[in-house]
């Protein structure tokens, strides 16, 4: 997943919203808080669960509805409990008002 592929438009994702992609085989999901856009990894680590579908945002935090982990939109990282896995974290671009994912960021 190197190169970096539309998604969505700018005006189909409002603030506070998510939704659902595929790209490369890939489920991801993509967030907009405070008109900044991400994309991760759409299933909770634990349980499987669909955060595209059943998960809720709360301002910068995805909350999985399975079993209440709760993961930092900007970053991945899961913030309850505070160890363990996160969701992975995609590279993001706005061109024209087309939203872009590109390639997995890791640190």
């Amino acid at each position: 997943m190197g190169d970096y592929h539309t998604v969505l438009r700018t005006q189909e994702l409002g603030p506070g919203q998510m939704r659902a992609v595929e790209v490369d085989g890939r489920q991801l999901l993509v967030a907009n808080v405070g008109q900044t856009y991400y994309a991760l990894s759409a299933r909770c680590p634990n349980d499987g669960v669909d955060l595209a579908r059943d998960g809720r945002m709360r301002g910068d935090l995805l909350i999985c509805p399975g079993d209440d982990w709760a993961f930092d939109i900007r970053t991945g990282e899961r913030v309850r409990p505070r160890r363990g896995p996160g969701l992975r974290r995609y590279a993001v671009g706005v061109r024209e008002n087309r939203i872009e994912v590109g390639p997995e960021l890791v640190e």
